[in-house]
């Protein structure tokens, strides 16, 4: 069993990725907003962040930064209606 993360703000979206993941057996603690998975990743440890870019309060762009140079090596999935060549490098980057 995985404990996951889950940083999306559309409620829709995060129900239905959050029923598949426990149905598969995972842990599932969701945050709708940048700042709350940017909390939680400081004060859980998870085993993975499945992360969308566009979150309120703070960007999930700044969200996975402050992951990285906190020394996080945790695996991030990234969700995001954004597209791009130049934003997938950036994130990508990170």
């Amino acid at each position: 069993m995985m404990r996951i993360l889950l940083a999306e703000d559309d409620a829709s979206i995060a129900e239905g990725i959050c029923a598949s993941l426990r149905q598969g057996g995972h842990a599932v603690d969701h945050v709708g907003a940048g700042n709350l998975a940017d909390a939680a990743l400081h004060d859980h440890d998870y085993d993975l962040l499945v992360l969308d870019l566009g979150l309120p309060a703070l960007d999930g762009s700044e969200v996975l930064q402050r992951l990285r140079s906190r020394g996080s090596g945790i695996p991030v999935l990234v969700v995001t209606a954004r597209d791009g060549l130049p934003e997938r490098i950036r994130v990508l980057d990170l």
